[in-house]
């Protein structure tokens, strides 16, 4: 389960990188499959045991575990695509850093 859920912040991290993502538009594929990535990200952290979690203090468990809920959808069937790059493109790659670092 813990590997399922830097697996899938890696793919929405390269993602981003390889097809040089600056922003996200309405009706956009590439916005569709952040969106499926950050439900999988967050469906996977939800499976961590809390145990696990705590190895890692520094990262915001909490917010992961609702971004979707909380962060993104705005209204009924409206996501903000701004909060979404701003997930994936900065948010994303300070959980992988963080993990990478800490399990050295």
């Amino acid at each position: 389960m813990f590997y399922e859920f830097i697996f899938y912040c890696r793919e929405l991290e390269s993602f981003l990188f390889r097809n040089q993502i600056q922003e996200f538009r309405e009706g956009d594929h590439d916005s569709f499959f952040a969106e499926e990535m950050l439900r999988y990200i967050q469906t996977e952290s939800l499976k961590i045991p809390s145990s696990e979690k705590q190895k890692y203090p520094s990262l915001p468990w909490d917010k992961i575990d609702s971004l979707w809920e909380k962060d993104l959808a705005r209204a009924y069937d409206y996501i903000d695509l701004k909060m979404l790059y701003y997930i994936c493109a900065y948010e994303i790659p300070k959980i992988t850093k963080t993990i990478k670092l800490e399990t050295r």
